[in-house]
């Protein structure tokens, strides 16, 4: 396991999505791996550090996390496209199940909430970026 906290993130939401779904791959955002449609990928795009703990941040981080979901026009409808969007909110809003999920031994995660959801198309791909918002802090003896 990665120590950096962007890659908890990512690792982290990667296998809960992949825990709680079927029939969809899900990848983290930067890899080299074969992406079919359907398909969830989640990018933990940035992690800062709170500025209202000044300069020691005691591991902390505000992490921007962007999940993107893809479906095919051929292989479905813009209806079964929402419904996975909608799956995707589900999942990460349901901030106990999230919770249990991620385990002590990553850290913790405090909140997750959702910033924003843009919707569009492009040949024959249906495609949503969803972004979040979590809270979090890097195991102990990282």
């Amino acid at each position: 396991m990665s120590t950096s906290i962007r890659s908890i993130v990512e690792d982290r939401v990667t296998a809960y999505l992949s825990a709680n779904t079927t029939g969809i791959s899900i990848h983290k955002g930067v890899t080299d791996q074969i992406r079919v449609i359907p398909a969830i990928i989640a990018h933990a795009a940035s992690a800062v550090k709170p500025p209202s703990l000044g300069a020691n941040n005691f591991g902390n981080y505000r992490v921007t996390l962007k999940v993107y979901v893809y479906s095919s026009a051929d292989d479905g409808t813009l209806e079964d496209h929402r419904e996975r969007v909608s799956l995707v909110h589900g999942l990460l809003t349901d901030n106990a199940g999230l919770h249990d999920f991620w385990g002590t031994e990553y850290g913790r995660l405090y909140d997750i909430w959702i910033d924003s959801d843009e919707e569009g198309m492009s040949q024959r791909r249906y495609g949503n970026v969803i972004s979040f918002t979590l809270m979090c802090v890097l195991p102990p003896q990282v």
